[in-house]
Order: C-alpha cells, then sequence, then structure tokens
C-alpha cells in the first residue's frame, strides 16, 4: 500500500506493509528532518500521541520508535532519491525499503558480479532493460539486507539465504525510481546471526 504524502495511511494490519512517498528537499540533511516530521506524524495519527510528545529514538538503521500500536510493535525503514523519500512501516515484523533512479553507469556489470552473484548477473545481461533489472535486483539486496539487519558484504547470497527468506516486492515508476520493500515475520527478524558467526 503506497501513499502519497499529505495522503495519510490509515492504521495498517498486522503484517500488512505501508509505504508513504514524501517530497523532500535534494539535501539530504534537509531530507532527513523533513521525513522525520512525517514520521511523526503519522506515528501521532496512528497512536493519538501529539507529535512533539513522542518518544523517537535515532539508531544506526534510522529512527526507533518502542511503543506498540494494538499490541504490536512497529518497525521503521526509511530511503532516500533525488527530490523524494519513502517510509517504510509494518505492525509485528520487520521492514526495510530501498529505493534508487535507475540510471546506466559503467560499473555495473562489475558491481552485480561481486554482490548479486552469477544467476543474477546473468539475468541482468540478458535483459532487454539492463539498467533497470540491474536497479531492481540491488534495491531488493539492499532490501533484504535492512530488513534481516545485515550489513553489505562481497558476494552477500550466502548471507542472505542462511536466514528464512523474506517477502519482496518492488515497484518501478513512470520516472524510473525503483522501490524494494522486504518485510519478515517476527520469528525471522530476531535472528541476529553475525557474518562471521555464518561463515564458521
Amino acid at each position: 500500500m503506497v501513499y502519497d504524502w499529505p495522503q495519510a495511511p490509515p492504521l495498517p494490519a498486522a503484517g500488512q506493509p505501508v509505504l508513504v512517498r514524501v517530497p523532500t528537499s535534494p539535501a539530504r540533511t534537509i531530507a532527513q528532518k523533513q521525513l522525520r516530521a512525517v514520521l511523526r506524524q503519522v506515528l501521532a495519527n496512528w497512536s493519538n500521541i501529539a507529535p512533539e510528545q513522542l518518544l523517537v529514538e535515532e539508531s544506526r538503521r534510522g529512527p526507533v520508535w518502542r511503543g506498540r500500536l494494538a499490541g504490536h510493535n512497529l518497525d521503521i525503514s526509511l530511503s532516500y532519491c533525488n527530490r523524494e523519500a519513502w517510509i517504510g512501516l509494518l505492525r509485528g515484523g520487520s521492514i526495510g525499503v530501498d529505493v534508487m533512479q535507475a540510471e546506466p553507469f559503467a560499473e555495473a556489470l562489475a558491481v552485480a558480479r561481486n554482490y548479486l552473484g552469477p544467476e543474477i548477473l546473468q539475468s541482468i545481461q540478458k535483459s532487454p532493460d539492463p539498467t533497470t533489472a540491474f536497479a531492481t535486483a540491488w534495491m531488493e539486496l539492499e532490501a533484504q539486507l535492512k530488513c534481516l539487519r545485515l550489513g553489505l558484504v562481497e558476494n552477500p547470497t550466502r548471507q542472505v539465504l542462511a536466514f528464512p527468506p523474506c517477502a519482496l516486492e518492488s515497484i518501478i515508476f513512470a520516472n524510473r525510481v525503483v522501490v524494494s520493500v522486504a518485510t519478515c515475520a517476527p520469528a525471522k527478524a530476531d535472528m541476529q546471526k553475525s557474518w562471521s558467526q555464518l561463515c564458521s
């Protein structure tokens, strides 16, 4: 479910991801403040707590709100692209959202080889639109890593496959912006193995 701010999303059912697209300044520091202001307003609408009274913490992963909505926790994921940014919200699980403009660049195949693996590289090379195919594959990887709270490493296929699969969905807009969202059930989101443990 995608909402274009200032269209306010209703409180979703548990396990139903919500995406909010927010027009922002191209300057990252300003966009971050704008996006957090919208996040606070959405949380205020859902929790009936005034925005200035919401205790939203900052973590390495982004904003964290430790309140509960109808008995469920709320997971938050943010991503930025040019003059827009995205908020991903999920009750009762974990969510990862990533967004980018599909644009050609010289190192795309090398990046795909090092990070996405031979099967995805081959599908990108065979695609009638390799630029969008690469952007989609890259966003899906990034969204999964965010959802599973993992960092990016070379050849991360083994890292991601060590966890139960995320539900994945990608949207490609007319302006060639690609948005990918990954969601995981609580049991999957709680698996916090480190990369070193996975390799042992």
